[in-house]
Order: structure tokens, then C-alpha cells, then sequence
């Protein structure tokens, strides 16, 4: 029961992260997320899962500056894209941190 709930608090922190959040509360919603996923446990399986994310992380991350660009290059306000665009790049840096853990453990 403890792994399911973990699961769906990872998915549902990935999910509020990859939407953008505010500094205020970034870092806590990334420490919230690492320690969901060291409740997970350490496997081969969670490194290639974790491996999936990153590599998924960095074609929205390719596609948010694009998107933000066209947004930028129209004179539109690019605020609410740059928090999102930091909340992005702390999500890989936690990411980055947290596969070299896993490795590190296995």
C-alpha cells in the first residue's frame, strides 16, 4: 500500500512541477518528490523509469522554449513561461541529483 501511495504522490508532484510553480514553494514541492521517490526504493526498474522522465523532461523542456520564444518575438508577456521554464530546469537538476543516488545504490 505504501508503494502505491508514493507512486501516485510522485505522478501528481511531476504533474504540479511540470505545470510551473512559484519559488515560494518549488522546493519544497522537489524535496517532497525526492523523498516519495526514495520511498520507492532503489532498482534497476526505478533507474530506467527515472531514465524515461528525464528523457521526456527534456523534450518539454525543448518544446517550452520554443513555444516561449514565439511568445517573446509577438511581444507577449513571458512571466508566467519563465516560471515555468525555472521550475523546469530545477525539476532535471532533481532529476540529474536523484538518478546519481540511484546509480550510486545499485
Amino acid at each position: 500500500m505504501d508503494g502505491f501511495v508514493a507512486r501516485e504522490n510522485v505522478s501528481r508532484l511531476r504533474r504540479v512541477l511540470e505545470d510551473g510553480v512559484a519559488p515560494q514553494t518549488r522546493a519544497t514541492m522537489l524535496k517532497l518528490l525526492v523523498e516519495e521517490e526514495n520511498k520507492l526504493g532503489f532498482s534497476r526498474e526505478r533507474l530506467d523509469r527515472l531514465d524515461r522522465h528525464i528523457s521526456r523532461l527534456r523534450e518539454i523542456i525543448a518544446r517550452h522554449v520554443e513555444l516561449t520564444d514565439r511568445l517573446r518575438s509577438r511581444g507577449r508577456p513571458i512571466a508566467q513561461a519563465e516560471i515555468v521554464h525555472a521550475t523546469l530546469n530545477d525539476l532535471m537538476a532533481c532529476y540529474i541529483a536523484h538518478r546519481q543516488r540511484l546509480e550510486g545504490n545499485l
